[in-house]
């Protein structure tokens, strides 16, 4: 129980003990903007003293989101408002962390509260949210009654 507690140190990074919050998708995100909900969702965990605390998955282009809610980092204009929050999370004591992600066959999917279908005409009648292409390394969609999907044919150089 003791090394719960305890201070770790991996390459330059110490967290202040070794309890890590998991990301959770919260679905509340405006256009990929983070906003109060995410700045109380995450810092009530560093608030409470987790060591490490993630961020939900955050959608690294718009085609790569699952939802109309996801977090996005594809654009400049979403760093201010995820910048305030690590910057808090640091305040006090734990460390930020982020899971980038992408939804592959997986996107335009409506919210958990909608039904996790993919998003169609009703979608944007009733919440003004318009299906888009998903992106996969393979036509092939995600289930029966899910669109086909668009080939990514894009080479991503990391490094």
């Amino acid at each position: 129980m003791a090394e719960l507690f305890s201070p770790l140190t991996l390459r330059d990074v110490t967290f202040k003990n070794r309890i890590a919050v998991s990301p959770m998708s919260q679905y509340r995100a405006k256009d990929g903007h983070a906003n109060s909900w995410h700045a109380v969702h995450l810092g009530r965990f560093a608030m409470g003293g987790a060591g490490l605390v993630y961020a939900e998955a955050t959608a690294v282009e718009p085609d790569g989101r699952r939802t109309h809610g996801d977090l996005g980092l594809w654009q400049d204009a979403h760093i201010d408002d995820l910048a305030l929050i690590t910057k808090f999370i640091r305040e006090e004591g734990s460390v930020p962390g982020i899971q980038l992600g992408h939804a592959g066959r997986k996107a335009s999917k409506r919210r958990p509260w909608h039904g996790e279908t993919p998003v169609d005409d009703e979608d944007v009648t009733e919440r003004n949210e318009a299906p888009w292409p998903a992106i996969a390394p393979s036509p092939f969609p995600y289930a029966k009654g899910w669109p086909d999907l668009r080939r990514c044919r894009r080479q991503i150089l990391i490094g």
